[in-house]
């Protein structure tokens, strides 16, 4: 069976371009689901988009992307409409510097994919890119659409293809110093030893733990 895949375009670099596939490197076919049920009949409920106004359920061929001009006043927007605004990173990767692999924190990689060349014209324009990362241990950074929002995404290389992470904006993480002050800044004696202590021995418990703490000398 062919790979179904999440997203085709090209990759970029300067003048050298090649088509590229790319599929999400993780997946959520294992996760639980729950299923929204009629409990007095045992039947699947249906979500359906109402008027707001009129109360009457809205057809699928009468649906329609608006933009708010102001309250109660909408401009329709058509598919071509957004098509013909669409950014250049819809369809386009293109590498627009490289950093050193270890400069982006992990807190910051959101989501893995696979980077593939779509056909055998771009192995080489894709391997040369690859490579060339690879030496110099450095990642690629660039934007691209994902789910209808222009994301920053790096490229890293790994094996004989290239993982493609989008990353999260700095408003969505968190600042480290917010838990640091609960943090001791001298380990504890008496953890320090339990640790270097042989894996047959039996850890002390909680209470043992405190009591040893609370007695300890203050330094």
């Amino acid at each position: 069976m062919a790979p179904r895949y999440y997203w085709k375009g090209y990759l970029k670099l300067s003048l050298v371009t090649c088509p590229v596939a790319m599929t999400p490197a993780t997946s959520v076919s294992e996760k639980v689901r729950f299923h929204t049920l009629n409990k007095e009949t045992g039947n699947r409920v249906v979500s359906q988009y109402v008027d707001s106004v009129t109360g009457k359920p809205v057809k699928d061929e009468n649906e329609a992307k608006g933009y708010a001009r102001g309250e109660n006043d909408y401009a329709i927007l058509t598919d071509d409409d957004l098509d013909r605004v669409a950014l250049d990173t819809v369809k386009t990767i293109d590498i627009e510097k490289f950093v050193p692999a270890d400069s982006i924190e992990w807190v910051y990689l959101e989501k893995p994919h696979y980077l593939m060349p779509d056909d055998a014209v771009g192995n080489e324009a894709f391997a040369v890119i690859r490579d060339a990362m690879k030496s110099d241990k450095v990642v690629g950074v660039s934007k691209l659409v994902m789910g209808r929002r222009e994301r920053a995404v790096i490229l890293e290389p790994r094996d004989e293809g290239i993982v493609l992470w989008s990353l999260r904006f700095g408003d969505e993480v968190r600042r480290r110093r917010a838990t640091s002050r609960t943090l001791r800044k001298r380990p504890i004696p008496t953890l320090c030893r339990w640790f270097r202590s042989s894996s047959s021995r039996s850890p002390p418990t909680g209470r043992q733990t405190w009591s040893a703490i609370r007695s300890r000398p203050a330094s």
